[in-house]
């Protein structure tokens, strides 16, 4: 049985650990986790250990699945990290960490799970088993018409920095890019964004929020566009997966927490050529597990292993340049699209085999 501090609406990942650890659980999500501070974490522990009791649990799993989240945060000043908080509970019951960090895929920890949920469901067909008011699409046509295509809908801060990088190219207006907010407010907020844009970084994006929002014809209003795996959003039957041949994917997290998302999966069962602005490391972990990432095509390799994300972009910006300048960039793109269909074919099957479904489950099959 799974047990909840808090109520858990969506019980998502719920009956996937009960097949797997067949116990009673105590299931403890971001709805616990997210927000305290070392002073609620004590009320927090205490009330997980009258639970325990209470229950007879003999498994707590710390679920950070779905978000990016740094497990390892060296800043405990206000709260302490997961490790901590791990090692905490591991005193009153076995206590395990789940993630989606695919660092965990190259060091396998006895209390550390690697499990690449949002890799999974995509990939396995699964999302309406776990999230109910959904009419996922899983499938694409092969034939493209278009280059390029680039979706932005939250204001992370690396999507601001991308877009006043892009924003005066000559052929910004040529590709299907979107981005639902303006800018201004969130440059002006003191949460986040001025932890990693400069003075001037946020005055040359704010000279662009003009520009904003950009919606593209087939997409919804701002406010009704879906997120995640609700009504339909992690599908790609819409126009811009049907047209274009490459996807620039820009994750959710560069900097603040290992994750690999829906917007990543989509290029696979969408038959397109993926370009992944994540983590350090995620193209080649993609290209690790199987995935072919057209690295005779995408330099990724060049900007994969960068730690500095604003020379990364710039990196990506510089190579869209060389790629989509010159007077015959669309059908030379398509050409290339073309040729590589048998490839394309390839990386769509293997994305929904049983082969990458037991990679993805094999710490916590293990």
């Amino acid at each position: 049985m799974i047990h909840t501090i808090l109520p858990h609406t969506a019980k998502s990942l719920q009956p996937l650990l009960l097949d797997f650890f067949q116990t009673d659980i105590l299931h403890l999500t971001f709805l616990e986790l997210d927000g305290i501070s070392h002073e609620s974490w004590q009320t927090l522990k205490e009330k997980i250990s009258n639970s325990i009791v209470k229950n007879n649990i003999k498994l707590i799993l710390v679920d950070r699945t779905g978000d990016p989240c740094v497990l390892n945060n060296k800043d405990e000043g206000y709260a302490p990290n997961n490790l901590t908080i791990q090692q905490e509970l591991n005193k009153i019951c076995r206590c395990l960490i789940i993630t989606d960090d695919f660092t965990y895929y190259y060091k396998p920890n006895k209390n550390i799970i690697f499990f690449p949920y949002n890799l999974w469901i995509q990939s396995t067909k699964n999302i309406h088993k776990y999230y109910s008011f959904q009419d996922t699409v899983y499938d694409c046509k092969l034939e493209k018409t278009k280059s390029l295509m680039c979706l932005n809908r939250n204001l992370h801060w690396h999507r601001i920095f991308l877009f006043s990088l892009i924003a005066k190219k000559s052929w910004f207006n040529k590709i299907n890019y979107s981005f639902l907010h303006n800018i201004t407010k969130r440059l002006e907020s003191q949460h986040g964004i001025k932890k990693f844009l400069t003075p001037e970084e946020c005055d040359l994006a704010r000279s662009y929020d003009y520009m904003l929002p950009i919606n593209l014809d087939d997409e919804p209003d701002t406010n009704k566009i879906p997120i995640m795996y609700h009504s339909g959003a992690s599908s790609v039957n819409g126009k811009s997966y049907a047209e274009t041949a490459i996807n620039l994917v820009t994750e959710t997290s560069l900097s603040e927490g290992v994750d690999l998302t829906e917007k990543t999966c989509k290029p696979f069962m969408a038959y397109q050529i993926p370009i992944i602005l994540g983590p350090v490391g995620a193209n080649k972990f993609l290209e690790d597990i199987g995935l072919d990432m057209f690295s005779d095509y995408i330099p990724w390799k060049t900007w994969d292993s960068e730690t500095d994300h604003k020379l990364k972009m710039r990196k990506i910006v510089d190579f869209l340049d060389q790629l989509l300048s010159s007077s015959t960039a669309e059908q030379d793109i398509l050409a290339a699209h073309q040729s590589f269909y048998p490839r394309l074919i390839k990386n769509k099957e293997y994305f929904h085999s049983k082969e990458l479904e037991n990679i993805l489950l094999a710490q916590i099959k293990s």
